[in-house]
């Protein structure tokens, strides 16, 4: 009998894997999503003979700017999106696919059969990630959106949340993963759920409406909200004692977080409500879930993935290169059994201060990769005035604009309420062409450097020795 999927051992997680890595890419790469079909053959990579976890590693890494430059990508972020025909399923979806089509029209003739293609090959849903750049679609097909919902009862498992829970999501309502990912963990489970909160709504009004009817024993609330909300329920005249899991989502909370909302829950009179956190980067298209612990408790313990929905890496932000497990650093995520489109390793942005680890969780005991045990999303992007421009920028998009060069530093001066970005790399005044090709890269990107220095080797290791970080190739002043 087959075990749970977050009781299966890493040998059965590698296995189904292996199986979904063939099926995800090749149903990228040709059925088709014009971004990654692109980028696959830029890069020499077949997508048909990638069978392995292991064959991943050829694939090259993606990030946004990847997606919204136009030089980079000229067909611009809708080629994000799948572009699926019925022949394309026919040819190159997975087996389960074809037999789902195959039995549709014995049994319900051409009309049906039509209705299982679309479900595999028709963009059904759009929420959208913001950053420099602008925002990228995120397309689910009807077959994908299921996928959404199963992730989403996996969460309230992890959660502890179940289909006798009453809830109330006070997530705005937004074309955002933090929103669609609650609202479809209610329909995975099959519970009573209501979605309140219109975007920039007051929360207090929100909790007032929400609470007019029944009273509501799992509560989902931003993460950035998550302390205010004992006040706000005590302002809006709700009693909180029916009241037994938070859900935090968007992000992790911290310790201080967490001691507050001890405190705050205990004076509202429900000292025994649980806290769990919802976190999920909206290119992986699903929320991972951290285990429920009692209000005031500290320890966290890590998101907890879905093996058989998603591969994630740890990866170096300033050199993508990969690193080992329980090692801090950018979270990396491919999407397994999504068809609506994407791109496989993707750079999140996102840091995990304890990298991924595979061991059981030691508070719920699951046996899946955990991420974390606490996140840091943008962890790389600052909001900037350079030039007498507000700008959004990321260490990364210089990192990725200099990964031709033999060594460099960034370096970012704050004066007043001013910028100046400094680009040191080891150049040479006789070829002058890489340094006026990352000036245009930059410019393109809105952040043009103020100045770019010619370094030698020695003078750059001494610029790194000299930074108190973890990555000293980015420079903060």
């Amino acid at each position: 009998m087959a075990k749970p999927w977050d009781q299966r051992s890493a040998a059965e997680q590698r296995r189904i894997q292996n199986g979904l890595v063939n099926a995800t890419l090749v149903q990228m790469a040709l059925a088709h999503v014009p971004f990654t079909r692109a980028k696959l053959q830029k890069a020499g990579v077949d997508a048909r003979l990638l069978r392995r976890v292991e064959d991943l590693k050829k694939v090259p890494m993606t990030m946004r700017r990847d997606v919204v430059d136009p030089v980079r990508n000229p067909d611009g972020p809708g080629a994000f999106i799948l572009k699926g025909t019925a022949e394309g399923v026919k040819r190159f979806s997975d087996r389960s696919v074809l037999w789902r089509v195959a039995l549709s029209r014995l049994f319900g003739g051409e009309h049906v059969q039509a209705l299982a293609i679309e479900a595999a090959s028709r963009s059904i849903h759009l929420h959208l990630s913001p950053g420099p750049g602008g925002p990228i679609p995120i397309s689910y097909t009807r077959d994908d959106l299921d996928l959404l919902a199963r992730a989403g009862s996996r969460l309230a498992q992890v959660a502890g949340i179940d289909r006798e829970d009453r809830l109330l999501n006070l997530v705005p309502f937004g074309a955002t993963l933090d929103y669609w990912g609650v609202f479809y963990m209610a329909h995975g489970v099959g519970m009573t759920s209501l979605h309140t909160r219109r975007e920039g709504a007051d929360l207090v009004q929100a909790l007032a409406i929400g609470f007019a009817s029944e009273p509501a024993t799992a509560v989902a609330v931003p993460a950035d909200e998550a302390t205010t909300f004992p006040a706000a329920a005590a302002e809006a005249g709700v009693p909180l004692d029916a009241l037994r899991v938070m859900l935090a989502v968007g992000r992790s909370l911290s310790r201080a977080e967490r001691e507050r909302l001890g405190e705050e829950f205990t004076r509202a009179g429900a000292p025994n409500v649980r806290i769990a956190a919802a976190y999920g980067p909206a290119e992986g298209r699903v929320l991972w879930g951290e285990c429920a612990v009692p209000a005031g408790t500290v320890e966290t313990f890590g998101f907890h993935t879905y093996p058989d929905m998603d591969i994630v890496e740890i990866a170096q932000p300033d050199t993508g290169d990969a690193l080992p497990d329980e090692t801090p650093g950018e979270v990396v995520v491919t999407p397994l059994g999504f068809r609506g489109g994407g791109a496989p390793r993707w750079r999140t942005g996102d840091l995990a201060l304890g990298g991924v680890t595979n061991r059981p969780c030691p508070n719920c005991g699951r046996q899946v990769p955990r991420v974390g045990p606490s996140v840091r999303r943008n962890a790389w992007q600052r909001r900037i005035v350079l030039g007498g421009r507000r700008v959004r920028f990321d260490f990364r998009d210089a990192a990725s604009a200099l990964a031709g060069a033999k060594d460099w530093q960034v370096e970012l001066r704050a004066d007043d309420k001013a910028h100046d970005l400094f680009v040191y790399v080891v150049g040479s005044d006789s070829d002058v062409g890489p340094v006026i090709s990352l000036y245009e890269a930059m410019e393109r990107w809105g952040v043009a450097p103020t100045q770019i220095v010619l370094a030698s080797e020695q003078e750059i290791a001494d610029k790194k020795r000299a930074v108190d970080s973890s990555w000293p190739r980015f420079s903060e002043i």
